[in-house]
């Protein structure tokens, strides 16, 4: 998938923490710049059928965040979300993505580490697309998290080999995401991004499928409410994985927000 989405693997060191990453075009002379952030358990490589679905003269960075991918897993570190986004910006400064102001992306938890890394770091970018993100308290509790309260099964920690292998591939992986998982979703932490909208200050478009059993649409009324300069989109027929379940069509409506804020002047 990274070839044919014409991506190549890249790796920055921040002192001895290794990001992975893929890109795609080069940031000077670029038209628009796209930094996108993946959610839980996922990786760089969920972005490359949206990535393929947009213009050549966009220069595209995919990274994978702390512990995912072949990003540098430290176990005992602080895989908070202010922890990531903190993260994020190391990688952001070390591949020199803050030479010009960039549009950023996050998907479901990666959504998440994208709304705060807005909230503070704001001058660096030219505009923020949230994909159904983690953080926000829904008006509606999703069908997932209700199963989950009622002692339901988590599908995202499968609990046998053969549905772990299914999602996560590796099933050493799993004690490393149960803590990860543990952080994001402490009381203190996992409506930090509701608690932070209205610090938003750059143009921001919010996508969600009517159809997500993880995140409930219901979220983007809460969006909506905060954020001063907000689009919302909703996509017909489709679940919690935007990338995969409607790459083109989120292409689309990210390029036709992204023009959109060209022509404000």
């Amino acid at each position: 998938m990274i070839l044919k989405a014409s991506f190549t693997i890249k790796y920055v060191s921040v002192g001895d923490f290794r990001f992975s990453y893929i890109e795609r075009g080069k940031r000077q002379g670029a038209e628009n710049v796209i930094l996108m952030v993946h959610g839980f358990t996922g990786d760089k490589g969920v972005w490359c059928l949206m990535g393929n679905a947009l213009p050549k003269t966009f220069h595209l960075v995919a990274v994978d965040l702390p512990g995912h991918g072949y990003t540098t897993r430290k176990h005992h570190d602080d895989h908070s979300i202010p922890a990531q986004a903190a993260k994020l910006h190391q990688f952001v400064m070390a591949i020199g993505l803050d030479k010009r102001k960039f549009h950023l992306v996050g998907l479901s938890m990666g959504g998440f580490v994208a709304g705060i890394f807005a909230a503070r770091y704001s001058s660096l970018l030219s505009s923020l697309v949230l994909m159904c993100p983690a953080g926000i308290k829904a008006p509606k509790l999703s069908d997932f998290f209700c199963q989950i309260a009622n002692g339901g099964k988590n599908y995202l920690l499968p609990e046998n080999p053969e549905d772990f292998n299914l999602m996560l591939k590796k099933q050493h992986s799993r004690a490393f995401y149960e803590k990860v998982l543990t952080e994001i979703s402490h009381p203190d932490q996992r409506f930090l991004l509701h608690d932070v909208l209205e610090d938003i200050d750059v143009p921001t478009l919010a996508l969600w499928g009517d159809n997500d059993e993880i995140l409930d649409v219901s979220a983007v009324d809460i969006i909506r409410e905060k954020v001063k300069d907000c689009e919302i989109q909703i996509l017909d027929s489709c679940g919690h994985a935007i990338t995969l379940e409607r790459p083109w069509r989120s292409a689309k409506l990210i390029l036709q927000f992204i023009n959109s804020l060209a022509q404000r002047g």
